[in-house]
């Protein structure tokens, strides 16, 4: 199949100076073009062996755009289907050939295997399911609360909870910590790196441990927890900006 979605993507990505040139006089050249370079983008992903991609789900949506297309394009004067009928035919090759793409059963670089073990006490020490998925991220859920988990670089993104509600609020683990008077909040790196499985498993090694040792009052939903985290929240913010203040000046 390699060299199959090779040939059909290059061909495709030589039709997209051409289509650019035209998206501004046409709108449906304009929606061809920026569907083509996505179908690219997603050709080109699977070549790569990006293993960040749900494939399958993300080609569902497409197919149902493409259809629209070439729809559109029936009803288009005969010169416009010849011209852009094959670009078309060529672009649900492609989309057939990464829906037949299945992400890693344990997620990108082992993200989901590695979440499930280290996150496996939600489930039986507090009554968390699953409610999402995808090779990058999980969600857990309570019903009352909810844990997002993902393979980020930003530590904050890479593990957001708080209670379930219409309007989400977003805590941390710095927060967490923050609460506890845990002085590892001060020391939280600004970026991770998350390019190997063993770096991937060491940092939610350590975020599964802060929740085991301060974690229990919020994944059961205890009365006032969520006002203490939001108090702790805003402390931690005054904080960093009485901080940032003192080492760069206020700005005018």
């Amino acid at each position: 199949m390699s060299e199959s979605l090779q040939n059909a993507v290059s061909e495709f990505e030589a039709q997209l100076p051409q289509l650019e040139r035209q998206r501004a006089s046409d709108a449906f050249v304009n929606d061809l073009y920026e569907a083509a370079a996505y179908w690219c983008d997603l050709g080109r992903w699977v070549l790569q062996k990006n293993t960040k991609v749900n494939y399958p789900e993300r080609v569902r949506g497409e197919l149902e755009l493409l259809t629209k297309l070439e729809s559109i394009l029936r009803g288009k004067p005969s010169e416009a289907q010849l011209k852009y009928g094959p670009l078309l035919s060529t672009g649900g090759e492609i989309l057939r050939m990464v829906e037949g793409v299945q992400p890693p059963k344990d997620g990108h670089l082992g993200f989901l295997r590695i979440v499930r073990e280290c996150f496996q006490f939600l489930q039986t020490d507090f009554g968390f399911s699953v409610t999402k998925e995808q090779p990058t991220s999980l969600e857990f859920s309570s019903g009352a609360v909810y844990l997002e988990l993902e393979c980020s670089r930003d530590p904050w993104m890479s593990c957001l909870f708080g209670p379930e509600s219409a309007e989400r609020k977003h805590f941390s683990i710095q927060d967490l910590l923050f609460l506890h008077g845990d002085q590892r909040y001060r020391t939280l790196p600004e970026k991770l790196t998350m390019s190997t499985e063993s770096e991937v498993e060491d940092w939610f090694r350590f975020v599964a441990g802060i929740f085991r040792q301060y974690g229990s009052e919020a994944l059961s939903n205890q009365p006032g927890i969520f006002d203490s985290l939001a108090q702790a929240q805003t402390q931690r913010d005054a904080e960093f900006v009485a901080f940032m203040n003192e080492k760069y000046g206020t700005q005018q």
